[in-house]
């Protein structure tokens, strides 16, 4: 029978939440992935690493993630946050930062990805009591141990996977069930702030703006008007949102890019001209800088 209270979480729970997971990748015939996968609901991905990875830059899109095997270190300025299996994150931004993986007595690193609809989020954040802005921590990242309304959901939607008319037809509603529990519990502020007025929901417009035109010659003050702020202030709120500059933040988003069509087979030319460096020297010396190796080196070790 489904879970109505807030109890603690077992670890028997996960191993089934896991099980279920596992299921889904073998019937896809991709239990040895090394990746993401989508599956039959819309927004929702797998991730599975057989190995773990040390300390490396990544850019962590929005949206929350829940934890199935294995754990990650994510460092954000000099924040450290860790979170291992039977635990969930919300991200309210896309954020640049480093991340290190451990598979620990696991066989795997797994987990479970939900992108947060911002039409959706409006609807359930009207339904979702609201905690005082001035209480309100400002960090947009939050890291918490699953409970039993999430978990539940988290099952059933994990179960829909292998029955694609199931999935097709419920598996919104479990997203949306998800997304609610998350908004009612502590970590619902990092969610629920995008859809106010405020300073953080500005800097998540601006974000929007900066993932829409990566590749164009963006203008930081032409980005705080369109965001109906003045530069000085928009430069001082973005880093207390990002904890980057706006100009890093770009940087770090067109790097990250390139890195994905880099490993996806475009030459590196081609994937430098493409998120909007006009030098492949500059390009290929930034790349370096940020990743500490080189992107022909970054791409022979994917083929590998």
């Amino acid at each position: 029978m489904p879970i109505s209270t807030k109890a603690p979480f077992s670890s028997s729970d996960i191993q089934c939440l896991a099980a279920l997971a596992c299921e889904f990748l073998l019937a896809q015939g991709k239990s040895h992935l090394n990746g993401v996968i989508k599956t039959p609901v819309d927004g929702v991905r797998l991730f599975r690493d057989p190995t773990g990875c040390k300390k490396q830059p990544l850019l962590y899109q929005s949206g929350i993630i829940i934890m199935l095997k294995g754990s990650k270190r994510l460092y954000i300025d000099s924040r450290e946050i860790v979170y291992t299996k039977g635990d969930y994150l919300v991200l309210g931004v896309p954020l640049p930062a480093e991340c290190a993986a451990f598979t620990d007595d696991d066989d795997c690193i797994l987990g479970l990805v939900v992108d947060v609809p911002p039409s959706l989020l409006v609807e359930l954040t009207q339904l979702t009591p609201r905690e005082a802005s001035s209480a309100r921590p400002t960090f947009t990242v939050s890291q918490q141990s699953l409970d039993t309304t999430i978990a539940d959901a988290t099952h059933r939607l994990l179960a829909a996977f292998t029955n694609k008319n199931k999935a097709l037809a419920l598996g919104a509603s479990y997203v949306r069930e998800i997304i609610y529990h998350v908004l009612n519990g502590p970590a619902g502020y990092v969610l629920s702030g995008l859809t106010e007025n405020g300073h953080y929901a500005r800097v998540a417009k601006a974000l929007h703006i900066i993932h829409e035109k990566y590749a164009t010659s963006l203008n930081v003050e032409q980005i705080a008007r369109d965001v109906n702020m003045s530069p000085s202030g928009f430069h001082r709120v973005f880093r207390e949102v990002v904890l980057d500059t706006p100009i890093q933040y770009i940087k770090k988003v067109r790097l990250a890019k390139a890195r994905e069509r880099i490993n996806g087979g475009e030459r590196v030319s081609e994937a430098a001209e493409a998120v909007g460096y006009k030098s492949v020297s500059q390009f290929s010396r930034e790349f370096k800088r940020y990743y500490q190796f080189t992107p022909l080196q970054d791409k022979s070790s994917e083929i590998a």
